[in-house]
C-alpha cells in the first residue's frame, strides 16, 4: 500500500487497524487466521449414524466426560431419544438418564425404541428391532472432544 492509510468509520471504535504499512498485510493475515478459525471450529449440528439391535459404540463421544446427547431418525417415524451421559473414568462404567423418547410409529420401527447403555469403554445404543438397520442423526453436546 502506498499514500496514506483510509480511516475506518464503519468499523467499531475498539478495532485496532495499524496505521503502518508494515503491520497492515500482518493485521489482515491474523485477521484471516481469527476468521477461518471460528469457522472451522463451529459447532456441528448433528452427524449420522447407522444404528441396528445390536449395542454398538456411539461415534465421536470420547470414553469419559458428560454430554447430552439428543437421536432421532433421518426420516419421520423412526424412535427418538435425549439422554444425559455421564463417565467419570475412562475404564469406568457411567451413567445415563434418559431425560425424554419416543417410540417410532412407522413399520418396521412401529412401537421400537432407542436405548442407551455404558460399558467400561464407551456409551452404547441400539434399538428394539431385530435385524433391521435404521439411519440416525445425532447431536452431542459435552465437555472432551470426540
Amino acid at each position: 500500500m502506498t499514500g496514506k492509510l483510509p480511516l475506518f468509520p464503519t468499523l467499531p471504535n475498539t478495532t485496532i487497524v495499524p496505521q503502518d504499512e508494515k503491520l497492515f498485510i500482518p493485521y489482515l493475515n491474523r485477521l484471516y487466521e481469527d476468521i477461518a478459525n471460528t469457522v472451522n471450529f463451529k459447532d456441528n449440528n448433528f452427524y449420522q449414524m447407522a444404528i441396528t439391535n445390536t449395542p454398538t459404540p456411539i461415534v465421536n463421544i470420547p470414553n469419559f466426560g458428560a454430554f447430552i446427547i439428543c437421536v432421532s431418525g433421518t426420516n419421520s417415524g423412526l424412535p427418538t431419544i435425549t439422554a444425559s451421559l455421564c463417565k467419570a473414568d475412562m475404564g469406568a462404567s457411567g451413567s445415563i438418564a434418559v431425560l425424554g423418547s419416543q417410540a417410532g410409529t412407522v413399520a418396521p420401527f412401529a412401537a421400537a425404541t432407542l436405548t442407551i447403555t455404558s460399558s467400561a469403554t464407551n456409551f452404547l445404543i441400539h434399538h428394539s428391532v431385530a435385524n433391521t438397520t435404521g439411519n440416525f442423526n445425532l447431536r452431542v453436546i459435552g465437555t472432551q472432544n470426540g
